[in-house]
């Protein structure tokens, strides 16, 4: 996978948006996959870095014409991510009253079979990025993975939100949301927050909104330096260790879980506990697996979409 430096049009980086932000609203996947999957990753990374260099000194002699640029690649995507989220929130999440499909014993293993069909078969994007694989990026792929491992063992059942909670989710989401495989959804749940956020972002509670948006703004501070570094000068274990968490991300994308409308990460099931629960009959199952191919197939559509926007 190659990164384009040109400028692409306004709907093109829009429609970019909307895919990242419909990304970001489901708990295992990252707007950041979805970049590594069109190939702006990195353009992503370079422009949020640009503008935080104007704002750190915008009356350097090449402030302005870099955060132009920039800013015309991250003002659609931005909208464009703002949109799908709250669209797809609303359908995934929906209210106390009305739970979205993502939280229905019914839907809920479609919709996980289908993200994890797009991020299984979108593994080798950021591999393809490592010049020469040998075991020191094969090693540092399984630690990507072990982290999410372990990551998920520690879900916080019982969290508050408070304003420094709140804070804190906003940074660790942030974060997520620009790492391939560490999904900021996933961060707000293991929190205890996301079924709250994603109410009050409908609800017009701008309260928590705002502390959230606050740590947010402090993990552009301090993370998108870090990651600029960590491409510049070690681009190979760094997509090596990308690789690792998309990878481990599957753990959370298992589409037959225990319960679905919870706040926190649910058990997964085995393979004996699918074929005894009672939701998950013969029908249902087919139709979870036809799910996780048209997710191989739209991971497979945006790879050509990508390809089609170098060309």
């Amino acid at each position: 996978m190659s990164e384009k430096s040109e400028t692409r049009t306004w709907p093109n980086i829009f429609g970019f948006g909307l895919l990242m932000g419909a990304a970001d609203a489901v708990p295992g996947v990252s707007g950041g996959t979805i970049a590594l999957i069109i190939g702006i990753y990195l353009k992503l990374i370079n422009s949020i870095s640009t503008c935080l260099d104007f704002i750190k000194d915008p009356f350097s002699s090449e402030s302005m014409p870099n955060f132009s640029s920039a800013f015309k690649f991250l003002f659609p995507l931005g909208c464009g991510m703002l949109c799908s989220y709250f669209i797809v929130t609303y359908f995934l999440i929906g209210s106390e009253d009305s739970p979205g499909f993502l939280r229905q014993d019914v839907t809920g293993p479609y919709i996980f079979a289908f993200f994890f069909g797009l991020v299984l078969f979108s593994i080798k994007e950021p591999w393809n990025l490592v010049s020469v694989p040998d075991f020191q990026h094969y090693f540092l792929a399984v630690i990507g993975v072990l982290m999410i491992f372990i990551y998920t063992r520690f879900t916080l059942e019982e969290s508050s939100n408070s304003e420094v909670m709140l804070i804190v989710g906003g940074i660790l989401a942030l974060t997520a949301m620009l790492l391939p495989g560490v999904s900021g959804a996933l961060v707000l749940l293991t929190l205890g927050q996301y079924h709250s956020i994603a109410s009050s972002f409908h609800g017009g509670g701008l309260e928590p909104l705002m502390y959230l948006i606050l740590g947010g703004i402090i993990g552009l501070f301090t993370f998108v330096p870090f990651m600029q570094y960590m491409i510049s000068e070690y681009r190979d274990n760094t997509m090596a260790i990308l690789t690792g968490l998309m990878g481990g991300s599957l753990i959370t994308l298992w589409p037959w879980k225990e319960e679905y409308d919870v706040e926190g990460l649910s058990r997964n099931l085995e393979i004996s506990e699918i074929l005894d629960d009672p939701r998950f009959r013969l029908v249902s199952i087919i139709t979870t697996f036809l799910f996780f191919a048209c997710g191989i197939a739209t991971s497979y559509g945006l790879k050509q979409l990508e390809v089609k926007n170098e060309s």
